[in-house]
């Protein structure tokens, strides 16, 4: 598949990137999310440079992202555990007829 460029807006500067066609609206999502935490702290730290604002945007980007992979971890234990316990109920139901 060829690759499509793409040019994204990030604290009103223009970034060109280049992307398989259907990733193009998770990518134009992702510039929108970082763009608008850009944004935020921009609007709370005005005085910081471009370059800070970016990385202070990532670090708080992957640190919502550990939060929602440990969550997701968590709920993939609990479900587990549900349906090992459904399971054993089940057995116990077939076992009895």
């Amino acid at each position: 598949m060829s690759k499509e460029r793409i040019t994204v807006k990030l604290l009103n500067r223009e970034y060109p990137f280049s992307c398989e066609p259907e990733e193009r609206p998770s990518l134009l999502m992702a510039a929108d999310y970082l763009d608008s935490t850009m944004r935020e702290i921009k609007q709370n730290n005005s005085t910081l440079s471009h370059e800070k604002i970016a990385l202070m945007s990532a670090m708080n980007i992957a640190h919502e992202l550990i939060k929602a992979q440990s969550l997701n971890q968590q709920y993939d234990s609990e479900v587990m555990s549900t349906i090992k316990k459904l399971n054993g109920k089940l057995e116990q139901a077939i076992a009895n007829d």
